[in-house]
């Protein structure tokens, strides 16, 4: 892969993290909120750790990606791993007050 095409392959999933998961986060708590479908299917609201995990893997595979791959742009990865340790803590102090 190219420098070009490795640009744009990290912006084009820069854009969707920040859309999808990184829009979603609560800045108090840090975690991610429940889905709202209510489906044919079944109810989505409750929020399960497995989603919560899983979504923020992402943001933390981009921040690695970040890190290795543009190392100038630190601007990005360092925002997102922000995000995910504001995650760790939120799922830590949710734990512990359970």
């Amino acid at each position: 892969m190219n420098t070009n095409e490795l640009n744009s392959t990290l912006e084009k999933y820069y854009k969707l993290v920040d859309k999808i998961v990184l829009t979603r986060q609560d800045p108090i708590t840090g975690l991610l909120p429940a889905s709202t479908a209510i489906t044919a299917h079944g109810d989505y609201t409750d929020a399960w750790v497995r989603d919560n995990v899983y979504s923020i893997l992402c943001v933390w595979g981009l921040a690695l990606s970040y890190k290795k791959y543009k190392p100038d742009n630190a601007k990005n990865a360092f925002a997102f791993k922000k995000c995910c340790k504001a995650y760790e803590r939120a799922f830590v102090f949710n734990d512990e007050t359970s």
